[in-house]
């Protein structure tokens, strides 16, 4: 079939880490066009790939060589289109056992759209540790014995000091992933990060420490000029909107962190393992440490907002620069362990990006421990594991165990082994109540408590990755930054109820899958008219409204599939028990989610059957992701 002109390298590459082959095959056009690139692309490629039984190895091992490690870039990556420095990584989660995704900003993702293919598909296990390099649409597959152990920081150093090439861009795992942490996550550009779904474990599993890459080849687009007119039109949209043009700037100034004490004042953001709201934000916000710290700015490739933030502290006589800390990883390893001490929350950051680890799932493990010793549920379990810990030790606050708990997680050393399984696991091997375990389909609540805002916990219970924010960033609605009327994406009238606007969750998940795709970031608000303008000013695609929201429906809907095949069902659509405990002080005081009308309104508009959870064939056949 004819390979896309426009937008494209029109190549995939195919990586066999057990023979050290690459095969080279074509990216056909109607793929493109129905599947954009990105994770859209990379669903499609792994379903295509995998047959029915190796659903069932997958099952039992998602560490198994069938399972594709897939990177991609999508036809906006690198454009003009504001924050299109992304692209993503794809596989079966370690952590959660189904379809796991994440995207990162940086530069790394213009090499890699720049290395002459539109993504690579890693499959296999290398004998021994290697790092590929990739430039000039060749593969090498280098020796990385030297590297393995080495952190996240020393590897990209060390690597870009062996290829001397000023322009490299390189992606690695830490030890966390040489480890096989259940939520280890892979970096790029020193602390950018795919944090979520264990892609680091899954890439620490096939012996490959880092991808490489001197990205030369250029992409030709099909109209530049109509994206320099979309950008002009979107700036004098927002002039004399104060919302629209204040939003921007706290996050240039403050980084994603000025979101702590708004989220608090909104019952958002989570405090002593999901059982407050209510807390000291003001030692913690971006304002705060900007205050207290030198905080450096920095953006993505292309990016107008520069929320990234790099902040110098000394610690133990040495002056270190720290990337971020982020809202999300401010939040869940300060208040949802009960730290408020900011230097503490600082380091307890960077360990995890020293040792390549999600900084999310990281705290919702410590807290999870820290909730269990606190109310004294099967502690003599807990002690037996944790021997070189004392169990006093362990208590809401405590920001040098925080620490101490990370490096454990990373080495995977006494109680740190356990804890490195994430908390579905943790609560069924202590024999605790597993409805106190803060996940959906394995992936911890990232965050934004879903008591908060209705519209959030109907996405993360139905969300192909399980509870990710990013996939839905409903809160954002509720607050009124993201808002697309038409489609039913707006603030309504109880943010605790989401009756009536189930199908604007749907359209903001097929957006979302949209972005991930193109592949961009959605802290720059657009217009639907706009994303449509970008996509088609580089592919030289007819997308209109209607069209492009369609594909978002079929990826989101061939990842339900994937999903499905590796054992999902309506039951695991489910908050667990935790979540849908009343607080007694907050915002959300007394609120009790019941989501069970919502998400059968949302399966009859997504035609999944109510018994199976799974696409109908008629669904599917609309969608052409089957014949």
């Amino acid at each position: 079939m004819e390979k896309p002109q426009y937008g494209y390298n029109g190549k995939i590459a195919y990586v066999n880490l057990n023979n050290q082959k690459v095969e080279i095959k074509d990216l056909e056009i109607q793929i493109a066009k129905e599947y954009l690139g990105g994770t859209g692309l990379s669903a499609k490629l792994t379903y295509d790939l995998l047959l029915e039984e190796d659903y069932d190895v997958l099952k039992n091992d998602p560490f198994s060589e069938k399972n594709p490690l897939i990177f991609a870039t999508g036809p906006i990556t690198g454009t003009i289109r504001p924050s299109s420095g992304r692209y993503s990584v794809t596989g079966i989660s370690p952590l959660t056992g189904i379809w796991g995704e994440g995207t990162s900003g940086g530069f790394f993702c213009i090499s890699l759209r720049n290395c002459g293919y539109d993504a690579i598909v890693i499959t296999g296990k290398s004998k021994d540790p290697i790092y590929l390099y990739i430039h000039d649409q060749t593969f090498e597959f280098k020796d990385a014995n030297n590297l393995w152990g080495k952190n996240t920081y020393e590897t990209q150093s060390l690597i870009k000091s062996e290829l001397n090439i000023d322009k490299i861009r390189v992606a690695v795992i830490g030890i966390g992933g040489e480890n096989l942490v259940k939520y280890a996550g892979i970096i790029n550009d020193e602390g950018r990060a795919i944090g979520r779904c264990g892609l680091g474990a899954l890439m620490g599993s096939k012996n490959l420490k880092a991808i490489a890459i001197h990205g030369t080849e250029k992409v030709e687009l099909a109209n530049p000029n109509v994206g320099k007119e979309l950008i002009k039109q979107d700036k004098n949209s927002k002039r004399g909107n104060l919302l629209k043009s204040t939003t921007p700037l706290l996050y240039s100034l403050y980084g994603t962190n000025c979101y702590l004490d708004i989220g608090m004042a909104l019952g958002d953001t989570p405090a002593y393992y999901f059982t407050e709201t209510e807390f000291p934000a003001e030692k913690l916000t971006g304002k705060t440490l900007r205050e207290l710290y030198p905080v450096l700015d920095y953006g993505c490739a292309g990016c107008t907002m520069r929320c990234g933030k790099q902040t110098i502290i000394e610690n133990n006589g040495e002056e270190i620069r720290v990337d971020g800390p982020e809202y999300e990883s401010v939040a869940a390893l300060g208040p949802l362990c009960g730290v408020f001490d900011s230097k503490s929350v600082i380091l307890a950051n960077h360990s995890c990006n020293i040792y390549g680890i999600d900084t999310i799932s990281s705290g919702v493990c410590i807290a999870f421990l820290i909730y269990l010793v606190e109310n004294n549920i099967n502690t003599d379990k807990i002690a037996t594991l944790s021997q070189d810990i004392n169990l006093e030790e362990i208590r809401w606050g405590n920001g040098d165990l925080i620490l101490k708990f990370i490096e454990k997680i990373a080495k995977k050393e006494g109680i740190g082994t356990l804890l490195s399984e994430g908390v579905r696991l943790m609560a069924k091997k202590l024999g605790v109540d597993p409805e106190l375990a803060a996940h959906v389909k394995g992936l911890e609540i990232p965050m934004h408590d879903p008591r908060a805002f209705a519209g959030q916990a109907l996405s993360y219970i139905t969300s192909c990755v399980g509870a990710n924010n990013q996939k839905c960033d409903w809160y954002s609605v509720e607050i009124t930054t993201v808002s697309y009327p038409d489609l039913r994406v707006k603030i309504g009238k109880s943010r605790p109820l989401i009756k009536g606007r189930e199908k604007g969750v749907i359209a903001l998940q097929d957006i979302r899958a949209i972005d991930d795709s193109a592949v961009d970031c959605d802290f720059i608000v657009l217009s639907l008219e706009h994303i449509v303008g970008h996509i088609n000013a580089s592919t030289g695609f007819n997308y209109d409204n209607k069209s492009i929201l369609k594909m978002g429906e079929r990826i989101n809907n061939i990842k339900r599939l994937i999903n499905c095949k590796l054992g999902i069902t309506r039951e695991d659509d489910r908050l667990p028990g935790i979540l849908k405990q009343e607080l007694k002080s907050g915002k959300t005081v007394h609120v009790k989610l019941d989501l069970e009308e919502n998400l059968k309104t949302y399966y009859k508009l997504r035609d999944w059957d109510w018994e199976t959870g799974n696409p109908s064939e008629d669904k599917l056949r609309e969608l052409n992701i089957i014949k």
